[in-house]
């Protein structure tokens, strides 16, 4: 306040001296200038209106005093006359370092500097004391836009060296005001209830406490009644709108009641279309994508998304800024009105240059090959449209922003910019971790999906727990070659024990070696060949287990007496993908297949087959990030030729984060059945040999059903998910939220539960009958809430569940979370 009071008398005194002084008229033969700070000399010369060897007399003077304040950094400037030498004394306005809020927790800070800026106070300028009187009430307008009217604001200046201060603004916001009541007045065609059932803003419901939906707030009414005024339009009212817009606040500043009052008008029927312009395309080519005709009820929303269609057609041909405007002309005598379309495509636009921000780690050439636009040819919205989704569907890119700037001194090229976010590609990690299923793990891993900014993948991965110990090194290659052709290689080395998967007891070493050639065969999709060797020695010491039993005659061994069988296996692959999601991570519109066929060749061991097919579909619902979303699959295997079966250990299996929450990893589906021979002592045929052991027919054996599963050759899973902006969190590029039903089932197609049937059941067997594990109908379903969050470690996935439809052998579990996949 000290300085606002010195720089106020400075005012005066200079405006004072600036009527009464008197400067006896001279020839300037030199001009002296006193305390200069800040202002370079050279630049304070450059706006003085007096030259050496000029004449100053009382009538100049003032005109030199108004022209140095107004260059806005001087609160005092004075002339003196010392013989023929013009002295000029001023006090410089000092100069704001930094702006420093508190306080506010509902605003932030930058919008409140955004507010200060436009008022004239920001960081880096002068200070002007009259403004910044005003910065109180240019903070309290903001928060009045809110409803906060409680709101106090203190202000404080910290002198510095060198002429310059420190803004302190401190904050007390005081509560909000809520929408306490709602009133439309003049509606006659829809209730209250229909209509406010369209506006963000509220009275208040069932999750006000997290989405504050009653809290008022200028800005969302403002879009509120846009949306009232879109209700009517889009239904034929063509001549609505809203008279008055009535905001009312109790005495205690707490409650706000807005009053709107509305006229509706009568609806209307489309008497015509014309379609007019300076348009190079067929008019009727255009017709086509105006979905209403003569006679038909008028829709605002129906033109909108017809003059939509008709710039994204233009645009396709280079006429990137094309303008089209539907003009209703009304008829005084009938509701009718006639449309008239204005089509000005304007000029067709080049590419003259392409450029690229942002990418602080990525080769440019690897975003560039990305780019379906070329520089000198034409620019097209739908190409820098289906750019961009390539760039947002690159692992290490967040997000994609696209700037189309018309090139100055042409009207016909404009430069395309795209701004691009990175997301972290490198990720080195070691040490102890924990998870809910596998329990205790150690880990090392070396991997980077953008080695080098080269766009290529690279990793190298150790990892334990309680069941898997693996050793992998992966390479890919995206643009192995120029024509976008990737190549992808991996060498892995594992020992897992199934058993403690769930599945059934048994280990199976494995060292493998694949490779995989993806060829793109259109802009949305890709077809991929490959083969994968594998050297493999399994280890069970369960004897009675039919399908080891099965598995090991198939190989010339007998379980009973061998506990190992070593294998090899040669497989191809085969996959067609179509994609068209909107990025790799968290996409929120578009949808993708997969089609992956599998086959085991006679240059191995085993010959058997599997297929598959995975979709995903987005479906955004509301710009605020409101998505539907459905996932699934279908797979199926078996064996050919020698291999009679699909071999247990290539079965599908179900349940876990990843497939059907609520149930335990890998415990869908068909479980191991053991057939335990029966024995009896018998008197030996040996005359004083004693007794001896007798193995009983088959029909006297008894059958143990037990925990672990086997799965199954086929499979079908799906989701369906309605994500939903994460409360508290504002960047949602990172988290999502969802709400979720899963459904799904695992089984075999050849399981016949007839064998058993009369057979005894072991008491200790986890079921006293044989279930129909051939029965796809037998599906489990579970709902509940996820998080998924790309986290700096990885992505990690938590969700609560419960099962919807279960068995009674089933394991189920409420909270489960993994790392390492996002939907």
């Amino acid at each position: 306040m000290r300085l606002i009071t010195k720089t106020v008398t400075a005012l005066v005194l200079s405006a004072l001296f600036s009527k009464a002084g008197a400067i006896e008229p001279f020839v300037v033969e030199d001009i002296q200038v006193e305390g200069l700070q800040r202002v370079e000399l050279g630049t304070f010369f450059t706006e003085l209106p007096i030259r050496v060897g000029e004449r100053l007399d009382d009538a100049r003077a003032p005109s030199i005093i108004r022209a140095i304040h107004q260059t806005g950094n001087f609160e005092f400037v004075k002339l003196e006359k010392e013989g023929n030498t013009l002295k000029i004394i001023v006090v410089e306005r000092p100069v704001i370092t930094d702006i420093i809020l508190k306080g506010n927790k509902v605003l932030k800070t930058e919008q409140l500097l955004d507010g200060m800026n436009g008022a004239g106070i920001s960081k880096g300028e002068v200070l002007d004391s009259f403004v910044l009187e005003k910065i109180e009430q240019e903070i309290a307008n903001q928060y009045y836009s809110n409803g906060h009217y409680h709101i106090n604001v203190e202000k404080k200046l910290a002198e510095l060296s060198r002429n310059r201060v420190q803004l302190h603004i401190t904050i007390n916001e005081g509560g909000s005001a809520k929408i306490k009541e709602f009133n439309i007045v003049g509606n006659d065609l829809f209730s209250d209830e229909k209509l406010l059932s369209q506006f963000e803003l509220t009275t208040g419901g069932l999750f006000t406490f997290i989405t504050d939906d009653n809290k008022y707030n200028s800005d969302t009414l403002e879009k509120d009644l846009e949306t009232l005024t879109s209700y009517y339009k889009d239904r034929g009212y063509l001549e609505f709108k809203i008279n008055s817009t009535e905001i009312s606040l109790s005495n205690n500043e707490e409650d706000i009641y807005i009053t709107i009052v509305v006229d509706e008008g009568e609806i209307y029927t489309v008497s015509g279309i014309d379609i007019i312009g300076d348009f190079t395309l067929d008019v009727e080519t255009i017709r086509n994508f105006i979905p209403l005709k003569a006679g038909d009820t008028y829709s605002a929303a129906a033109m909108a998304f017809a003059e939509e269609q008709i710039k994204q057609l233009l645009g396709i041909y280079g006429y990137t800024f094309a303008e089209v405007r539907t003009i209703p002309e009304v008829s005084k005598d009938t509701p009718e009105a006639k449309l008239v379309v204005l089509v000005e495509p304007g000029e067709r636009h080049y590419v003259d240059r392409i450029s690229f921000e942002g990418n602080t780690s990525t080769n440019e050439n690897v975003l560039r090959r990305e780019v379906r636009v070329q520089e000198g040819g034409s620019l097209s919205s739908s190409l820098v449209e289906r750019s961009k989704i390539r760039l947002q569907r690159l692992p290490y890119i967040e997000n994609v922003q696209v700037d189309t700037v018309k090139k100055e001194g042409t009207t016909d090229r404009a430069d395309v910019i795209f701004k691009v976010k990175e997301r972290s590609a490198a990720q080195i990690s070691g040490g102890l971790g924990y998870n809910d299923f596998y329990g205790m793990t150690i880990n090392g891993e070396l991997s980077h999906s953008n080695f080098m900014g080269s766009g290529n993948s690279v990793g190298l991965a150790l990892d334990t727990n309680k069941a898997v110990k693996t050793v992998r090194l992966n390479y890919t290659d995206n643009y192995f070659t120029q024509d976008g052709v990737g190549l992808s290689s991996n060498i892995v080395y594992s020992e897992t024990d199934y058993g403690k998967l769930n599945l059934i007891a048994q280990s199976l070493d494995t060292l493998g070696f694949g490779s995989t050639v993806y060829i793109p065969t259109g802009e949305y999709s890709t077809f991929s060949v490959g083969f994968n060797a594998s050297q493999n020695e399994l280890t069970s010491p369960v004897t009675n287990s039919q399908r080891v039993i099965d598995f090991f005659d198939l190989l010339g061994y007998d379980a009973t007496v061998d506990s190992e069988v070593d294998f090899d296996i040669f497989s191809v692959n085969l996959g067609y993908s179509i994609n068209s999601l909107n990025r790799s991570i968290f996409p929120s519109r578009g949808n993708r297949h997969r089609y992956g066929l599998e086959v085991g060749t006679a240059i191995g061991d085993l010959e058997f087959y599997k297929a598959t097919y995975d979709y995903d579909y987005y479906f955004p619902i509301s710009e605020n990030g409101w998505i539907f979303s459905v996932r699934g699959g279908l797979a199926y295997g078996d064996g050919y030729g020698d291999t009679e079966d699909l071999p247990y250990f290539q079965n599908f299996y179900g349940g876990g984060s990843s497939s059907l929450r609520g149930f335990e990893t890998n415990t869908i589906g068909p479980r191991d059945l053991q057939r335990i021979r029966s024995t009896q002592n018998v008197p030996s045929p040996i005359p004083g040999g004693g007794t001896t052991t007798v193995i009983l027919p088959s029909e006297y054996d008894s059958l143990y059903i037990g925990r672990y599963s086997v799965g199954g050759n086929a499979r079908f899973l799906n989701s369906f998910e309605l994500i939903f902006p994460t409360p508290f969190i504002e960047d949602t590029t990172n988290v999502r939220t969802s709400l979720f039903i899963d459904v799904g089932n695992v089984w075999d197609t050849k399981f016949d539960a007839k064998r058993f049937e009369d057979l005894d059941i072991e008491p200790t067997s986890i079921l006293n009958s044989v279930p129909d594990y051939s029965d796809y109908k037998n599906y489990r379903a579970s709902y509940g809430i996820s998080l998924q969050w790309y986290s700096a470690m990885g992505p990690l996935q938590f969700s609560l569940s419960r099962p919807l439809k279960s068995e009674p052998y089933d394991d189920t579990e409420t909270f489960t979370f993994s790392i390492g996949k996002t939907f």
